[in-house]
């Protein structure tokens, strides 16, 4: 057989077995110092241990040093100083009859994040072969990569931690303060503000960063040479901070009526949205250059319901069981649009010609490679353009519609980072509405049957 066929095959034949271990303990306990005032407290304390292989088949790359470490190594670190406190008071004044409260609480959370992230010297225990002849099924992987070493395979990539910086758990310190209040009618309004603050959260770069360009060939220099390609890496340290305004009015069951209304007003701003949720960074060397919106920054959402038991019974059992006893309700759901990233599809290599013109390509002839974008990175897809002063990112359309604008954008110089911040724009909202009528037909005591009508209009 002949051709060309590419496989990702595991260095060792057997069987991968994960292993990890964690230690969790808490205490907490409500005192009530008064009838209306209440305390609650309490701690925990949790110890996430490295994630291990139980035979060590695992090659773990040091994002520092370039060097594959020995399969000794612990693939990061994990604090073992994972002390959560939580504290919380709920006051009902006398003077306002028990009909008013005031909560405020905090506490501290901890997570070791995704374990998908942490695994990854197990992952990196493979290699792509391209194998030009002999090609035979089925292929036995040790036969195969019998001489396989990073120096005669070059382009080796597996994915790399810096073990001396890369700790685990995730912190999160979680706070709010609200006021409820009784209303007439068997209403209660709250109003609340929510807020955290993350620490030490997961981080996405790369490295075997290009140092520099053959202004011939346009061939990359990479930092810890050609045997590696360039190489994601995952670390920790970043930070977030969410704050909201919360309020709901909820009016229950009476006379056949009951409702309800939620409008939160929030932001989450960071350099990173955590676990599961951050970017690769533009720049390798300064994660807070993608200070900005997280993914999942909605700064308005509402919520209302409506469920209505309509008052209408009938003498006759016959008529009463179908026209009596119906119920119609509704809920309607809004919010501002979730933010949105603009990709830049932009090469590592750019050539500029006797004129001092950018052009993509060799082809033209008479051209000097430079580095386009600053140390390459092109595979993790992390570039973003530059924004063209004055202009509006959006094109409105008369139905209310809009897009992306793709003159409100423009391609960095080659050696410079896009200035638009990381999810710096939001897409458009999002409202729905329910419309539900439905009816319990009691067949026997036990049994009974539900009509249910939906309609749907976003």
């Amino acid at each position: 057989m002949t051709g060309v066929q590419t496989c990702a095959l595991p260095i060792s034949d057997t069987v991968r077995g994960q292993r990890n271990s964690l230690i969790g303990a808490y205490i907490q306990d409500d005192w009530r110092i008064r009838p209306n005032f209440t305390m609650s407290y309490g701690l925990r304390y949790e110890y996430y241990h490295p994630l291990t292989e139980d035979r060590n088949l695992f090659v773990l790359f040091n994002a520092n040093t370039g060097q594959l470490m020995p399969n000794t190594t612990s693939w990061y670190q994990s604090s073992k100083t994972n002390f959560g406190p939580r504290l919380a008071f709920s006051w009902s004044p006398e003077r306002f009859k028990n009909r008013t409260v005031f909560r405020v609480g905090a506490g501290y959370f901890y997570g070791p994040g995704q374990t998908e992230d942490q695994i990854q010297p197990i992952d990196s225990d493979r290699a792509s072969v391209s194998l030009t002849s002999n090609i035979a099924y089925p292929i036995v992987p040790s036969q195969v990569l019998s001489t396989f070493t990073a120096t005669n395979h070059p382009g080796y990539q597996p994915r790399a931690y810096p073990p001396d910086e890369y700790k685990i758990p995730e912190k999160i310190l979680s706070f709010t303060a609200s006021m409820q209040q009784q209303l007439p009618g068997n209403a209660v309004l709250t109003v609340a503000y929510v807020g955290s603050q993350g620490r030490n959260l997961f981080l996405r770069s790369w490295t075997n960063r290009i140092v520099s360009v053959n202004p011939t060939t346009g061939a990359a220099n990479l930092q810890y040479g050609s045997q590696f390609a360039q190489i994601d890496y995952k670390t920790s340290g970043g930070n977030d901070n969410y704050n909201s305004l919360q309020t709901t009015l909820n009016r229950r069951f009476a006379k056949g009526l009951t409702a309800g209304f939620q409008w939160t007003y929030a932001h989450s701003i960071g350099n990173t949205g955590g676990s599961n949720e951050a970017q690769t960074t533009q720049n390798p060397f300064n994660f807070n250059f993608d200070h900005g919106n997280n993914a999942f920054d909605v700064r308005h959402s509402m919520n209302a319901s409506v469920l209505y038991a309509l008052p209408v019974k009938f003498g006759n059992k016959a008529a009463n069981t179908l026209l009596g006893n119906w119920e119609i309700g509704g809920v309607m759901t809004a919010r501002k649009g979730l933010p949105i990233d603009v990709p830049l599809s932009r090469p590592d290599v750019a050539w500029i010609n006797a004129s001092g013109q950018y052009v993509q390509s060799a082809a033209a002839g008479g051209v000097t490679a430079v580095i386009n974008n600053p140390y390459g990175g092109a595979f993790r897809n992390n570039r973003r353009p530059d924004v063209v002063a004055g202009v509006d990112p959006f094109l409105h359309g008369a139905d209310g519609r809009f897009f992306l604008n793709p003159a409100a954008f423009s391609i960095p110089t080659p050696g410079q980072f896009g200035n638009l911040g990381r999810f710096a724009l939001h897409g458009p909202g999002l409202t729905q509405f329910d419309f539900t009528v439905h009816k319990q037909f009691v067949i026997t005591e036990g049994q009974s049957l539900e009509f249910r009508a939906e309609v749907y209009n976003l």
